[in-house]
């Protein structure tokens, strides 16, 4: 399969695990060049390893791809305290790379959350950091490797669903996920940030050209 056929069947399936008023875009490393980064978003990553660079600078492509599928004009997009991109006033996204690629996606209104993983297990000292015992009781014979991983995409994309200025840091102990056919419930089990001991949180996963995706749109 070629490399065009091949990201657009991703494009398609990280479209699909959001609302229609979601853009979503994504861009390989070896097409972002760190020179065409804003001087707003140089100070992020000074002094960084050539790989880091180069998923800095696709990630922001990515993202003002997003932003003009919205309609909106190009703009810089700093590295905010919390690490995260800072969006236009209005404007909801997240970005996420893995596996030589990154995907951005964006809208008009409520958080969004998105990751991207290989599609490959995790290693079994991982696996009591990342997921609770009654999780992992939950996952087919054989595939907790695996499960792990798409608990922890999940977990990551439910992360980033914070409003911009307000995101609590919370460990992966603060919400247990359960795996369903198409993607997560999430129970939290403690209060963070906006979200309040009880609250439930569903989202999406898929599984397409070796990558786990995860999105979350509240």
């Amino acid at each position: 399969m070629t490399q065009p056929s091949r990201l657009k069947r991703i494009e398609t399936a990280l479209a699909a695990l959001f609302p229609a008023d979601v853009a979503v875009a994504l861009c390989t490393l070896p097409a972002a060049d760190p020179r065409d980064l804003w001087p707003a978003e140089r100070p992020a990553v000074a002094g960084a390893v050539p790989a880091r660079l180069a998923e800095f600078a696709a990630g922001r492509q990515a993202a003002r791809t997003a932003l003009s599928a919205l309609g909106l004009p190009p703009v810089a997009l700093p590295m905010g305290p919390d690490r995260a991109p800072v969006w236009p006033d209005g404007i909801a996204g997240s970005i996420a790379h893995a596996a030589g690629l990154a995907v951005a996606v964006a809208r008009r209104g409520a958080p969004l959350g998105v990751d991207v993983e290989h599609d490959s297990p995790l290693p079994d000292d991982l696996w009591p950091t990342l997921t609770s015992p009654e999780e992992r009781a939950a996952f087919p014979p054989g595939e907790t490797g695996r499960q792990v991983r798409r608990v922890f995409a999940a977990k990551e994309a439910l992360f980033k669903a914070q409003a911009q200025g307000a995101r609590a840091m919370f460990g992966f102990d603060a919400v247990r996920v359960t795996l369903v056919e198409d993607g997560f419930d999430a129970q939290f089990l403690c209060d963070a940030g906006a979200f309040r001991t009880g609250d439930r949180v569903r989202g999406r996963l898929a599984r397409v050209e070796g990558l786990i995706l995860a999105g979350v749109a509240r």
